[in-house]
């Protein structure tokens, strides 16, 4: 199928082999950086799927001069994005499966415009929610890149990081659904702040957003009343303070 595929198309594209070769030279962390550069624009020349994919080993690795390691993966970014469409799937396939996902993360913001983007930020977000990953830092990203315009497709999908176990992950929700929410997040933090008696950074990012919106704890004044502590205190109005 691959070879009448690329009989009638005219055009061969990277052997498997090239491919792996561009891999190697892209991922040399001790290497020459006009070594990497160069594989990494013959990839991006290919413009197909697997040479998307391959590209995307660069943010698998750290050369030890930070400046340089910045360049090029921004570089990086840029030759992605000038792949297009071609380099959406092996960026989704991605952040699916690597911890260092805030780069990809841009390309697919290049490429896809506003609306195909939230699309496929929810759709990231929902299969994290529904599977184990072993990188809860991608998930932190993936949250604290969310548009505030969003707010409404996304309310659903981020409530439900409240009850993620990594505490990152937990405030990286909690800080996207204070700066948006109503009344129904109010209690919704309250109701999280009360059960979270093992998560102190939990609850003290609670505890701020609290005082930042100056949302009442009526409904629930009695309980936190018996949890609260200094620097935190209650109002008469019951709203939370912090003292200086």
């Amino acid at each position: 199928m691959n070879l009448l595929k690329k009989l009638f198309s005219g055009t061969e594209g990277p052997s498997e082999g090239q491919v792996r070769r561009a891999i190697k030279q892209v991922t040399q962390m001790h290497g020459e950086a006009s070594t990497r550069v160069a594989a990494l624009e013959r990839l991006a020349s290919w413009r197909t799927e697997e040479a998307a994919a391959a590209l995307l080993h660069r943010f698998t690795i750290q050369v030890p001069q930070a400046s340089m390691d910045l360049e090029e993966k921004q570089y990086t970014v840029q030759l992605l994005a000038q792949m297009g469409k071609t380099a959406v799937g092996p960026i989704m396939n991605f952040i699916r499966t690597e911890p260092d996902v805030t780069h990809p993360l841009s390309a697919l913001h290049v490429i896809l415009p506003s609306e195909g983007y939230r699309a496929a930020l929810k759709g990231l977000l929902e299969s994290f929610s529904k599977s184990y990953t072993r990188w809860p830092e991608a998930k932190t990203v993936l949250l604290e890149h969310l548009e505030n315009d969003a707010f409404p497709m996304m309310q659903e999908t981020v409530l439900g990081f409240l009850e993620d176990e990594d505490d990152d992950v937990c405030i990286a929700a909690i800080d996207y659904l204070a700066r948006n929410g109503d009344e129904e997040i109010r209690e919704k933090l309250i109701e999280l702040f009360l059960s979270a008696d093992s998560r102190p950074r939990v609850r003290g990012r609670i505890l701020d957003a609290l005082c930042e919106h100056e949302w009442p704890v009526k409904g629930y004044r009695k309980k936190m009343e018996e949890i609260i502590a200094e620097p935190f205190y209650l109002t008469a109005k019951g709203t939370v303070k912090r003292r200086s």
